[in-house]
């Protein structure tokens, strides 16, 4: 298959699995506490003025939309999954949430211009192909306002995992690239298909979707390529943290 071809089918195959277990969100999934995260969000919000507006770009459910809320923001969700930004809906309802607005725009398709003081993008970029890493930046550049800054996560992958995936999926005659886990993606997919119900116990454990890892200094060069500075760095729950300002 040829790669720009299978990229746009496990892209897809991805928001069907998000659709999927969109309902179980806020009851058995997304209630984990993410320390390290939460602490990021609170140098993030430090670094804005009052009544700011703040981008949330791949929110999924709106997991962490209630403390950019509470800290006197304005918010905008987005994300390619149109069942978790239901999902969001239902625990952020409009009439409640006056300042919170949900759309459906993928990162890839994001076209704001100078439009928010912040944003942010929270264990997201690892399901993210190699070839839209730079223009996704290129995007949020241009969505922020001069000075703007951006808060986003990249995972920190297993080296032997992420070696042994790339081996299975070159046997399997993929068209991947090296850091990309993609060998169980397909037959992951089909068990999806086959749930009778959505969000049925046990089921997410076993759920892949693509996922690619960079190296942070392959990050860090996009992130100085697209515009951005990057003013602190660090590392915890699983992910590298970046918080950069739009020069």
């Amino acid at each position: 298959m040829e790669r720009a071809e299978w990229l746009k089918k496990v892209r897809a195959q991805a928001e069907a699995a998000y659709d999927h277990y969109a309902p179980a969100y806020w009851v058995k999934f997304g209630l984990y506490p993410d320390a390290t995260h939460c602490q990021f969000i609170e140098k993030f919000l430090g670094r804005l003025g009052a009544q700011s507006t703040i981008l949330d770009a791949a929110c999924g459910a709106g997991r962490y939309d209630g403390m950019l809320l509470e800290a006197g923001h304005s918010v905008l969700g987005i994300d390619q999954s149109s069942k978790m930004l239901a999902r969001a809906r239902e625990h952020f309802p409009q009439e409640r949430f006056p300042r919170l607005r949900y759309a459906k725009v993928g990162l890839q398709e994001m076209d704001f211009q100078a439009e928010f003081d912040g944003a942010i993008c929270m264990d997201a970029m690892e399901n993210i192909c190699p070839e839209d890493w730079p223009g996704i930046l290129r995007r949020f550049w241009a969505a922020l306002k001069p000075g703007g800054v951006l808060y986003f996560t990249v995972e920190v992958p297993d080296a032997k995992e992420v070696q042994t995936s790339y081996e299975r999926a070159k046997a399997m005659g993929l068209p991947v690239v090296f850091g990309e886990l993609a060998d169980q993606v397909q037959a992951s997919y089909e068990r999806v298909k086959a749930l009778q119900s959505p969000g049925m116990p046990g089921d997410l454990a076993g759920v892949a979707v693509y996922h690619y890892y960079p190296s942070f200094e392959q990050v860090r060069t996009w992130i100085a390529h697209a515009g951005l500075a990057i003013e602190e760095e660090g590392t915890g729950n699983g992910y590298e943290h970046f918080l950069v300002r739009k020069k």
